[in-house]
This record gives structure tokens, sequence and C-alpha cells, in this order.
């Protein structure tokens, strides 16, 4: 007999991917979920408390979440980019606050970057926050949230002192017994507007993400993103689902946008900490 469906109060915030990593460390989700057997059959519904929570992989690979976390969590990641022309990476650092069946969320720290041609390791520091709510009954979550305030950077990192973006994202998921699918939509500005706008300021404009992606396995799920008008294409990863770690690898900017015009590979790990 299948379980009944119960949606969750947490989610990990990851490390998203973007031309700035760093702005967007954070931002990415990794639902915490339980995995049950039916009819030998592997299940994915979510929990709906920490005891009951098992790592299953993300569903975004750059889009914000509508899902949010609650206080009991933190997590740390790192990520990196590479094409011909560049390497670059990030970590993050961050933690969950108050209730996500009334009010939650998480704040993180988005460090850059790896690479000394733009001014060294570690020249750039962001903050990222999230708030939302859950709405349990019917597995979706909305959040409004900021990236990308800046914290410091050096002077000869060119176009890292930026504005915060702002986004509000909805998530819907749909867990069942042959291909869960999670699906998240939203809107911002600044980071989240067409990376091909020239001569006007990005923070006036205002973008359309989203994501989709089916869980194959409770251990591996196939993503679809569309972030900034930049395609990308990955999966994400829990190798032992009894540790709360995922991997992320995939391949970004598929249609070769905006001015870095590259298809880039893309990676990262991430882990939580429950207490």
């Amino acid at each position: 007999m299948v379980k009944k469906v119960l949606v969750g109060t947490l989610a990990l915030s990851s490390l998203g991917f973007a031309a700035d990593l760093s702005t967007v460390s954070g931002e990415t989700t990794a639902v915490f979920a339980k995995q049950e057997l039916s009819n030998d059959k592997p299940l994915i519904y979510l929990a709906d408390n920490f005891h009951e929570m098992a790592t299953v992989p993300g569903f975004s690979m750059g889009a914000p979440s509508g899902l949010v976390s609650s206080y009991g969590v933190a997590f740390a990641g790192l990520s990196g980019k590479t094409n011909s022309d560049d390497t670059d990476g990030a970590l993050a650092l961050g933690m969950g606050f108050g209730d996500a069946e009334t009010i939650g969320g998480a704040i993180s720290l988005g460090v850059g970057s790896i690479d000394p041609r733009d001014g060294g390791a570690f020249n750039r520091g962001n903050l990222n926050m999230s708030l939302g709510h859950h709405f349990k009954d019917y597995g979706f979550g909305w959040s409004v949230g900021m990236n990308g305030v800046n914290l410091w950077h050096d002077n000869g990192s060119d176009g890292d002192n930026e504005n915060p973006s702002f986004y509000t994202a909805v998530t819907k998921l749909w867990p069942n017994d042959i291909a869960p699918i999670a699906i998240t939509a939203g809107l911002g500005n600044n980071s989240f507007a067409d990376v091909n706008i020239e001569n006007r300021d990005r923070k006036e404009e205002v973008g359309g993400f989203g994501s989709v992606a089916v869980y194959l396995f409770p251990q591996m799920s196939l993503i679809l993103d569309y972030t900034s008008n930049v395609v990308t294409v990955g999966t994400s990863i829990v190798p032992f689902p009894q540790y709360p770690v995922s991997i992320n690898l995939g391949a970004t900017n598929l249609t070769e946008q905006g001015p870095e015009d590259k298809v880039s590979a893309i990676g990262s790990i991430a882990a939580a900490y429950v207490f």
C-alpha cells in the first residue's frame, strides 16, 4: 500500500550556477525527503519531521526554489565552472531559520573566486537570504529572496560589486511511485534578467526563471533549468542516501548567450548537518 504523501518542512540550500558563482551560492535546493519501499518499488515522499529525513537529489541548477529551510540545519558546499577560456569556483556556508510551516528561510555566505586572473582567491563575498512558507497539504512552496548583497570585493574584480537581486519563486512537487517530478518557476531582477541586456541597468529589468526535474531513481534526478535566458541541463546524485551529501554535474549556457558566449561544464558538492 502506498504511504500517504507528506509535505516536508525542510530544504537544504546547496549551490547554484551563474556567471558569478558566489552571488547565487546557497540558492538551489536539494529537498530532504524519505525513501520507502512498497511492493519492491522505491518511492519518494516528503517527510514531515527531522527524524524521518533522508537526502534526495536536487531539482534545480540555478533557479531559486519555492521551498525554504527551517531552523535545525546548517550547510556547506563547493561549486565550479569551466570552459575553454575560464575556470572559476565558489563556496557557500549557511543555515536555516524559523519554521517553513509558518515562516522559515535560510541565510548564506557565498565566497569566490579561485581564479587569480580576476583578483585572486576569496576576492569577493556575498550575502544571500530566502524567506518562505510551505503549503503542506499541497506539496507546494512559495518564497521570496535576495541574492548577492555585496560584502567585499577586491578593486581588480570588475563586475563583482553589483546591486543585490530580488526574486519570488514557487515550487510544486509530485511524488509518485514511477517518476517523481518537481517544477519551479519565478521572477527576479538583476542577475535573473536576460543576460543579453545591453545599455540598460539590469537591476531595473525583470526576467523569468524555472526548472523541471524528474527523479528516475531515488538517488538520481535529471534537471532542465532556465535562468537569465541561459539553458542548463544536468543531474543531481546522492551517492549514499544515509548521508546528507549531494553532487550536481551539468552543462550550462547551451545556447551560448551573453558576453561569455560559451558552453561551460559545472559541478558542485554540498553537505548538511541536521541538529
